[in-house]
């Protein structure tokens, strides 16, 4: 049933099922029902739930074998937890492409290039030879932490030295790459030079750049080319729209916002996790009236905004709508779903316990901002793993050095 559910794209289910089959005491799961629990355990974010499965495996008589290491290696990584996963991949006596390449990816969601680079050097004087899975991670790290120059050679690397052919996912970090760095021109380049037609992915790493360095006319370009390859995605709306606002070309923004509503396209609502004991709790933006209606909630949240409004924090209303009053994009802003969930983590959990949430979108820059001050003020680390990659807030700093 595990794998079924799993299948279905119902991970809470699935692991619900392996919890039955461990307590039906019939049959001990085997290795490829543990690897479909542990996964769901990385869709759901459900670390502790994985922590509980790595127990029931090392308790086990026979030790795992090489797919089994990788999928707890896996899951550990895409948790925000890369040093167990290191633990694990330096434990294993055996190890395959999979095992380096998932180390290696580890390493690049959780912002640490240092590490990556260093673990590549490692596997190439080991003599395993990377494929291109190997490259996604590195370039995708290189990315993610602005080390242009070495992701541009390791580019030509790629195909030179180590007779890789690019697929349109490293077209897609090379773009990102230059246009992150600014050099929307020569990303561009890249993509007039594709030897195949590019991709949604090509496309929205352009856009995404435009929208950070303000190339309204470069943008627009990606735009197109999204709206017809991907006409349902309401991402691609919400970042034009994004890029018009930041421009303040409202009357642009009110255009797109019609183009939706013309298009049935809702903009999905932004819903953070998180898991404290073994329950999972979800937060919807505007929502959680409940919680946030509850005396416990209203004195953590006055206690938090009066320290961090002393180190200087005030709300960014520029992320938010534009044509309510500043009152009410104040509101809005506050009620992101991520800060429902570290506050909720904060009442929830001990003192000093991290706080782990995932979210479903791009956590917006203000809400970046205001995580770094409460980890400063409560003297927690705040993990945030959102649908790019993984913030690790302690001390007032995010690993990202504010690089996203």
């Amino acid at each position: 049933m595990a794998i079924a559910f799993s299948r279905n794209g119902s991970p809470r289910e699935a692991l619900v099922a392996y919890v039955e089959m461990l307590c039906s005491f019939v049959t001990p799961p085997g290795d490829f029902s543990i690897s479909v629990a542990l996964k769901a355990c990385v869709e759901v974010a459900a670390l502790l739930t994985g922590k509980e499965i790595h127990a029931q495996v090392v308790k086990s008589s026979e030790r795992p074998d090489v797919p089994l290491f990788n999928s707890l290696m896996d899951m550990y990584g895409k948790c925000g937890e890369v040093v167990y996963a290191r633990r694990i991949f330096d434990g294993m006596l055996h190890k395959d492409l999979t095992s380096w390449n998932i180390m290696l990816n580890s390493y690049a969601i959780n912002g640490d290039i240092e590490e990556e680079i260093k673990l590549f050097d490692t596997m190439i004087e080991s003599g395993v030879a990377p494929d291109g899975i190997t490259f996604v991670a590195l370039l995708s790290g290189c990315s993610d932490t602005g080390l242009t120059e070495y992701g541009v050679s390791l580019f030509e690397r790629m195909k030179g030295e180590f007779r890789v052919s690019p697929a349109l996912e490293h077209y897609a970090c090379l773009v990102d790459i230059l246009g992150r760095a600014g050099r929307i021109q020569e990303a561009v380049k890249v993509i007039e030079s594709m030897p195949f037609k590019p991709s949604g992915s090509v496309w929205g790493s352009l856009l995404n750049s435009c929208r950070l360095h303000g190339n309204v006319s470069v943008g627009e370009i990606a735009a197109k080319e999204l709206f017809v390859l991907e006409p349902h995605n309401p991402g691609n709306y919400v970042m034009v729209s994004n890029l018009y606002a930041d421009a303040k070309m409202w009357d642009k923004v009110d255009k797109i916002r019609e183009v939706m509503k013309q298009r049935g396209i809702k903009k999905e609502a932004g819903c953070s996790w998180v898991q404290v004991k073994d329950k999972i709790q979800i937060f919807v933006a505007g929502g959680g009236n409940e919680f946030r209606n509850s005396d416990e909630y209203k004195k953590v949240w006055s206690e938090l905004q009066e320290a961090i409004e002393k180190s200087g924090y005030a709300p960014d209303t520029s992320v938010g709508i534009h044509d309510v009053d500043e009152a009410t994009k104040v509101n809005w802003v506050c009620g992101h779903s991520e800060r429902l969930a570290t506050s909720y983590s904060l009442i929830h959990t001990g003192e000093g316990v991290p706080i782990r949430v995932t979210k479903n979108l791009r956590v917006c820059a203000d809400c970046h901002e205001w995580m770094k001050i409460v980890s400063q003020v409560t003297g927690r680390v705040i993990v945030l793993r959102d649908t790019k990659r993984f913030h690790h807030f302690a001390d007032g700093v995010c690993s990202c050095k504010d690089y996203w």
